[in-house]
C-alpha cells in the first residue's frame, strides 16, 4: 500500500512544485496564501496590542480617557504611565537581544534591504520577536506605530512559503513585498495604499506581475480583517470640504511645510538615536537592559503628555475635530516627534509610519486654526492634508500618502488638495535630504538603495570584490628569459612585478640554465618557478618552506607590470654570444620600463572598466597601501588581480541570473497558444490552403 501511494503521490508532488515554480498561476495562488497568513498575523498583532494595553491601563486606547489606570496597575493611579513602559522594557530587552538578531535589519528598512540587495527572505524567528516586542511597546505606552513589525512579519511569512517551495529569487521578492502590503492593508484597512506602499517604498518600481501579486495579497488580507475586526474607518470624521479652490495657495504652503517637518522628524530621530547610543556605550549598559532603564524616560514624557501613549488615535481624532488650541497642537506635534525618537532610541521596537501621520495631523490642524480661525472645519480639513504632506515628506511616497489618507478617512472631496500637498512635500523632501524615514537607516549601514548605480550590471562593486589572485607574480630578481618562460607557461600577456622581503633568490640567479626558471617549490596550482604561480581562490607559497598565503593577503611591494611585448622585444635585442657565457649578466625585468597602471582596492567597477579600456591591457594589478607608507615614502603592495575575463564573467553571471528570473514564470495561456500554433497542419488543410492560393493567383492574372 505504501509503495502504491508513493507511486501515485510523487508525480502529483512534482506537478504541484512545477506549478508554483514555473507558472504565474502558482504564484497568484501563493499570493492569496500570503495574504491570508499576513492578514491573520496583523489581526493577532492588533489583538495582542489591545490585550497588553487593557492589562496595564484597562482600555484598548488609553488616550480616550487619560485617567488613572483601571487595569492591573490601578494601585498606581495616574502614575502607572511611569511603570508601564518599564515593565514592557524589561521583557522587550531580553527578547530582542536573544532572538532579534538578523543581518537584514528590522521593520520596513529590513524588508527594503532584503528585496533590493538580497533574495527577499526574512528570518521568521526575529520577525516573531520583533512583532511580540512591538506589541508590548505600543500596549505599554511606547510612542511608535505597528507598520514596521507588521511589514516584517508579512515578509517573513512570504519568505517561509517561498523558501519551503524552493522558489527562485524574483518570486520570493514579489511575495515578500506582497506580505508587507498585506500586513499594512489589514492593519490600516487600506488595501490600495498597502499595495502602492509596497511598490513605491519596498520594490521602488512598478511591474504588472508585481502589482497583480501584491493586490491579490492585499485584497485577501483586507477581507479577512473585515471579518475579524470590522469595516470601520481608522479615523471617524464628518464630511470635510476645502470650500473653494481659492484655498489651494494655503494647501501648497502646508505641503512645503509638511515636507520640511517630515525631514525634520527623520533627522531628530537619528540625532536622538546616536546621542543615546553613545551614552549607553559610555556607561557600559548591556543592550538587554536598556529598554527597561529607558522606560523611565518614556514614562516621564507620558507623565507630562499622556496624549503620547501608544498610537494616540483618540488624541488625533480630537485634534482633527478642533478641540485643541493652537499652542497645544504645536506642543503635541513636537511632543510626538520627541517621544517617538526617545522610544526608539531607548531600545524599544516599533514603526514610524503612524507617528508621522499623528505629527502631520496635529501640524495641519494647527495650520488650519492659524490661517482660517473663522472656518469651523479648518482644523479637520488642513489636518487631513497635513497627514498626507508629512508622511509624503518623510517616506517620499506621494501616491501611497494620497491613497492612505483617503482610505483611512473616507474624505474623497479632499483628493485634489491632497495630491497638491503630497507632491510639494515630496519635492521639498528631495530638496532637503537624500534619504527617507526608511532608507536613511540603510544609508547609515552603507547601503544606498536610491543610488542609480545600483541598477547597472555591476553597480558600485569595488575592485576588492571582483579581484582574484594573479596568474603568476614576477619577482624583481628574475631575468627576462625566466619571466618570458613564466608568462608563456601561464598563457598571459601581462604579469605584475613585485619586490619581496622573504628569502634570497641567489639560487635563481645561479641556475644551471638561463633559458628557463630555476626549480623551486610548487605553487598552489602545481606550477613551478621563482615567481609565484597560482590560480584564483587557491593558496600559494612564495618561497620554499614559507607558509601558504591566501586570497587577499599582500604579495609584496608592487613595482609595476611587465608585458609580453616588452619581453619579446628585449629577447630579440639580446646578443646570442652573451647567452650562457657569463660575459655579461643577464638583464632582469627591472631593467625594462615597467607599466605603472594599477587599481586601488576601493576603485569602483566603472573605474576598473575605464582602466582596462584605456590601457587595452589584459589585466591590471589591485594594490593597497603598505604598512608604514607615507606621503614622503609612498608604497603599495599587490593585493589581487583584475582582468577582462573576470569582468566579463561577472557581467555574464548577472545576465544569466536575470534571464533565469525572466524565464521562470510564463503564462499558462501563452504556453497553450504556443502549443496551438506549433501544432502540425493536417494534409486536408494544406490542400485547402493550396486551392485558395491558386484561385487568388488566377484572379490576379485575369485582372
Amino acid at each position: 500500500m505504501d509503495h502504491a501511494w508513493k507511486r501515485l503521490s510523487q508525480p502529483l508532488t512534482r506537478r504541484a512544485g512545477s506549478l508554483f515554480r514555473h507558472h504565474r498561476l502558482g504564484l497568484y495562488i501563493l499570493a492569496v496564501l500570503v495574504g491570508l497568513a499576513s492578514g491573520l498575523g496583523a489581526v493577532l498583532f492588533r489583538l495582542g496590542i489591545d490585550a497588553w494595553s487593557r492589562l496595564l491601563s484597562g482600555a484598548n486606547d488609553y488616550t480616550e480617557s487619560m485617567g488613572p489606570s483601571v487595569g492591573s496597575l490601578a494601585a498606581l493611579g495616574t502614575w502607572f504611565v511611569l511603570a508601564a513602559p518599564v515593565l514592557s522594557g524589561l521583557i522587550v530587552g531580553p527578547v530582542m537581544s536573544r532572538l532579534g538578531h538578523t543581518p537584514t535589519g528590522h521593520g520596513v528598512a529590513g524588508v527594503i534591504w532584503s528585496t533590493r540587495h538580497g533574495d527577499g527572505t526574512m528570518a521568521p524567528l526575529p520577525a516573531l520577536a520583533v512583532t511580540t516586542s512591538s506589541a508590548l511597546t505600543i500596549g505599554g505606552g511606547g510612542s511608535v506605530g505597528p507598520e514596521g513589525p507588521i511589514a516584517e512579519l508579512g515578509a517573513s511569512t512570504a519568505s517561509l512559503i517561498g523558501r519551503g517551495l524552493r522558489l527562485p529569487k524574483l518570486p520570493i521578492r514579489y511575495l515578500a513585498a506582497a506580505g508587507t502590503a498585506a500586513g499594512i492593508a489589514a492593519a490600516f484597512n487600506a488595501p490600495l495604499a498597502g499595495a502602492f506602499f509596497a511598490l513605491e517604498v519596498v520594490l521602488m518600481g512598478f511591474s504588472s506581475d508585481a502589482f497583480i501579486v501584491i493586490v491579490l495579497a492585499c485584497v485577501t488580507s483586507t477581507v479577512l480583517s473585515h471579518h475579524l475586526l470590522g469595516t470601520t474607518l481608522s479615523l471617524s470624521l464628518p464630511y470635510l470640504d476645502l470650500s473653494g479652490d481659492a484655498q489651494l495657495g494655503w494647501v501648497a504652503l502646508l505641503g512645503v511645510v509638511g515636507g520640511c517637518v517630515g525631514i525634520g522628524f527623520m533627522r531628530l530621530r537619528f540625532i536622538v538615536l546616536d546621542a543615546l547610543t553613545r551614552a549607553w556605550q559610555r556607561l557600559g549598559v548591556p543592550i538587554w537592559v536598556r529598554p527597561g532603564i529607558g522606560g523611565l524616560a518614556v514614562g516621564g514624557i507620558l507623565l507630562v503628555l499622556p496624549e503620547m501613549y501608544g498610537e494616540s488615535s483618540a488624541t488625533l481624532n480630537r485634534a482633527l475635530a478642533g478641540r485643541y488650541t493652537l499652542v497645544l497642537l504645536l506642543v503635541l506635534c513636537l511632543g510626538k516627534m520627541l517621544a517617538t525618537s526617545m522610544t526608539l532610541g531607548m531600545g524599544f521596537v516599533g514603526g514610524v509610519f503612524a507617528p508621522s501621520l499623528f505629527i502631520g495631523g496635529t501640524l495641519g490642524a494647527a495650520f488650519g486654526t492659524l490661517v482660517a480661525p473663522s472656518y469651523a472645519p479648518a482644523a479637520g480639513v488642513f489636518g487631513v492634508i497635513g497627514m498626507g504632506a508629512v508622511f509624503a515628506g518623510a517616506a517620499r511616497a506621494p501616491m501611497t500618502a494620497v491613497l492612505l489618507i483617503i482610505e483611512m478617512t473616507g474624505q474623497h472631496a479632499l483628493l485634489l488638495p491632497l495630491m497638491l500637498a503630497t507632491v510639494l512635500a515630496t519635492f521639498a523632501s528631495r530638496f532637503l535630504s537624500r534619504g527617507t524615514l526608511f532608507t536613511e537607516e540603510l544609508r547609515r549601514r552603507g547601503e544606498d538603495v536610491e543610488d542609480p548605480m545600483t541598477t547597472t550590471l555591476m553597480g558600485r562593486t569595488r575592485a576588492s570584490r571582483i579581484m582574484v589572485e594573479p596568474p603568476a607574480v614576477v619577482e624583481e630578481t628574475m631575468t627576462v628569459r625566466q619571466a618570458a618562460a613564466l608568462m608563456s607557461r601561464h598563457g598571459v600577456s601581462i604579469l605584475p612585478v613585485v619586490r619581496t622581503r622573504t628569502g634570497s633568490h641567489d639560487d635563481v640567479r645561479s641556475g644551471a640554465h638561463d633559458d628557463g626558471p630555476a626549480p623551486t617549490s610548487k605553487g598552489g596550482d602545481g606550477s613551478t618557478g621563482s615567481g609565484i604561480g597560482f590560480g584564483a581562490g587557491t593558496t600559494a607559497k612564495t618561497d620554499a618552506g614559507s607558509a601558504p598565503r591566501f586570497m587577499g593577503e599582500p604579495m609584496g611591494e608592487l613595482l609595476g607590470c611587465i608585458t609580453a611585448a616588452q619581453l619579446t622585444d628585449a629577447l630579440l635585442k639580446e646578443e646570442p654570444d652573451d647567452v650562457g657565457n657569463g660575459s655579461r649578466p643577464s638583464p632582469t625585468v627591472t631593467d625594462l620600463p615597467l607599466v605603472t597602471a594599477r587599481l586601488t582596492a576601493e576603485a569602483e567597477a566603472t573605474d576598473v572598466l575605464e582602466a582596462l579600456t584605456s590601457t587595452r591591457l589584459e589585466g591590471l594589478p589591485v594594490v593597497t597601501p603598505m604598512k608604514g607608507s607615507s606621503r614622503d615614502r609612498p608604497g603599495e603592495q599587490l593585493a589581487g588581480w583584475v582582468s577582462q575575463r573576470i569582468v566579463v564573467e561577472r557581467i555574464y553571471e548577472v545576465q544569466a541570473r536575470a534571464r533565469t528570473a525572466a524565464a521562470t514564470y510564463t503564462s499558462l495561456g501563452s504556453r497553450l497558444q504556443d502549443r496551438w500554433y506549433s501544432r502540425p497542419v493536417p494534409r486536408r488543410r494544406i490542400g485547402q490552403i493550396g486551392r485558395i492560393s491558386s484561385r487568388g493567383s488566377l484572379h490576379s492574372r485575369r485582372r
